[in-house]
C-alpha cells in the first residue's frame, strides 16, 4: 500500500462538499463577480454563517461590521475568502468517522491550535495571505484519520511502541508503514485537486528539503505542529519529534521566540473554534 493509493481508496469517502468546488469555480472564473461567488456562497446557510462571523472576528483584523456576504467578499478578497471557505469546508469532510477509531475533539484541538500558530507565524515571517498558511495547519494532519479508519488493524502495535519506545509516531510510521501520514494527507489533498502551494507544503512537513518551492511553508507548519506536540505529550503519552534546524533557518526564528507566539495563539483557541464548528 502506498500514501497514493490509500489517497485514491479514501477520496469519495473523505470529500469535500460540493459547494466548496462551486465556489472555487466560480473564484477561478475570469468572469465572475464579487455578485456571483457571494451568490454560491449564499445557498450554503451553514458556510454563510461562518464566513459572516469569521469576517467579523477579531482574530481576521476586520475593523468594521460587516452584514452582507457581498461586502465580505468585497472587504476579504477572493483569495481570502476561498482559503477560509476551505477551512469551513475541511472541517466537514470527517465527520461521521467511528469515535472508536479516533477522538475527533482531540483531532480538531490539536488541529486549531496549529492553525492559530500557523497563522501568527506566517504573519510573523510576513506573508501577505497568512490564512494559506492558517488552512495548512487546519489540514495537516489529515493523513493520520485516513491511517486510522484504513490500516486500523496496524493501530494497536502502532501506538504501543509509540508510547512505550518513546519514538515520535511519524517516525513508526515509516519504520512499519513505508510512509508517514504528512504523505498521505498530502496525497489525499493531491487528490482533492486542491493548489500544489497547499498538498505539497503539507506533504513535506515532517521531511524539510530545501528544494521544495514551499519550504517556507512546509517549515511554518513543521514548526506550529511540533509545538504542539510538546504541549501535548504529557496528556497523551507520546514524544513529540525534534525540530529540524532548516525550519529556523527558513523562516529566521529562533526557539525563543516560539513561545510567545504559543501563548497569542492559546488566547485564540476558542474564537477559533467558535468561528469553525459552533452552530
Amino acid at each position: 500500500m502506498t500514501p497514493q493509493q490509500l489517497a485514491s481508496e479514501v477520496e469519495n469517502l473523505f470529500s469535500l462538499p460540493e459547494i466548496y468546488f462551486r465556489i472555487s469555480e466560480t473564484i477561478d472564473h475570469p468572469k465572475s463577480t464579487i455578485d456571483d461567488v457571494a451568490k454560491i456562497v449564499s445557498q450554503d446557510p451553514n458556510i454563510s454563517a461562518r464566513i459572516l462571523k469569521i469576517s467579523n472576528s477579531s482574530f481576521f483584523g476586520v475593523a468594521t461590521e460587516i452584514e452582507t456576504l457581498t461586502r465580505a467578499v468585497s472587504i476579504m478578497g477572493l483569495s481570502h475568502l476561498h482559503d477560509l471557505v476551505l477551512a469551513v469546508s475541511a472541517t466537514k469532510a470527517f465527520k461521521g468517522i467511528d469515535k472508536n477509531l479516533v477522538d475527533m475533539k482531540s483531532f480538531w484541538l490539536h488541529s486549531v491550535y496549529c492553525a492559530a500558530i500557523t497563522h501568527l507565524m506566517a504573519r510573523q515571517c510576513n506573508i501577505l495571505d497568512s490564512e494559506r498558511l492558517f488552512v495548512a495547519g487546519i489540514l495537516h494532519d489529515i493523513g493520520h484519520l485516513v491511517i486510522y479508519t484504513r490500516l486500523s488493524t496496524h493501530l494497536p502495535e502502532l501506538l504501543s511502541r509509540a508510547r512505550e519506545e518513546q519514538i515520535p509516531l511519524e517516525v513508526l510510521e515509516r519504520e512499519m508503514l513505508g510512509f508517514d501520514y504528512a504523505e498521505v494527507g498530502g496525497e489525499l489533498l493531491k487528490a482533492w485537486k486542491l493548489p500544489s502551494s497547499l498538498y505539497q507544503t503539507i506533504l513535506n512537513h515532517t521531511n524539510l528539503k530545501p528544494e521544495n518551492p514551499f519550504i517556507l511553508d512546509s517549515s511554518i507548519v513543521h514548526l506550529a505542529n511540533i509545538m504542539v506536540l510538546q504541549d501535548e505529550s504529557k496528556k497523551t503519552g507520546y514524544i513529540a519529534p525534534g525540530f529540524n534546524p532548516v525550519a529556523f533557518q527558513q523562516t529566521g526564528l529562533v526557539e525563543e521566540d516560539l513561545m510567545s507566539i504559543k501563548i497569542e495563539a492559546r488566547t485564540n483557541m476558542a474564537d477559533i473554534l467558535r468561528l469553525l464548528f459552533a452552530s
